[in-house]
């Protein structure tokens, strides 16, 4: 399903950029909708809706805020393990950094009314952080999601992509207690995971503009 989805939003891209190539152009404006959130999914994770079973949707509703409860206190015990801004730091310069090795200008804008001609990205932060991805050994990877929607800048600005769903996980699995020692993968496994994500986006841009 994943593969469709990737194929499904290449061939998009593919369609939208050719206009771009046959410019000549090699421009990427980028634009940053908000900001990532840093969260931890463990205890939700593990819900397997005995609070609906119960006492029906109250009893659900009930068991749910208990269970992002438990995973806000365990995002205050990591949070002072991570970097300051990591989702900006690393996605986006890992992102700057592999267009711009592909020869593409990335320009940084906050407002794209008045903009050449070239590609403008959206990207639209959502989450990064940890989540349990394995229920019996209870094993937590990095993750990050967010969406991305391309359009075309200048005189042609009609033309735009519904916005894209990224979601990304580092292949490295954890107990989430080695993530409280005292030599700590938590910040890298976090970098890792962004960097891959970055890369990938940045390569759809590359490859359907190459074409």
């Amino acid at each position: 399903m994943l593969r469709k989805e990737f194929l499904s939003g290449l061939t998009a891209l593919l369609l939208l950029s050719a206009s771009f190539c046959n410019a000549g152009t090699k421009t990427v404006y980028i634009d940053i909708v908000g900001e990532g959130k840093f969260e931890v999914i463990y205890h939700r994770a593990l819900s397997n809706a005995t609070g609906a079973v119960i006492a029906g949707i109250i009893g659900a509703g009930i068991q749910s805020g208990i269970e992002h409860g438990k995973d806000t206190e365990k995002e205050k015990e990591l949070g002072p393990l991570i970097s300051k801004d990591t989702w900006k730091t690393q996605f986006l310069d890992t992102l700057n950094a592999k267009l711009e090795s592909k020869g593409f200008e990335a320009v940084w804008v906050e407002n794209t009314k008045d903009i050449n001609e070239g590609i403008v990205l959206h990207v639209y932060p959502g989450q990064y952080g940890f989540r349990m991805v394995n229920t019996t050994t209870r094993l937590v990877s990095a993750y990050t999601a967010f969406q991305a929607s391309f359009a075309n800048g200048g005189a042609n600005k009609g033309t735009r992509q519904d916005k894209e769903k990224f979601y990304i996980t580092n292949k490295n699995q954890h107990t989430y207690e080695s993530l409280l020692t005292e030599d700590s993968p938590a910040n890298s496994e976090l970098e890792a995971v962004l960097n891959k994500a970055a890369k990938r986006l940045a390569n759809k841009i590359i490859y359907s503009m190459e074409e």
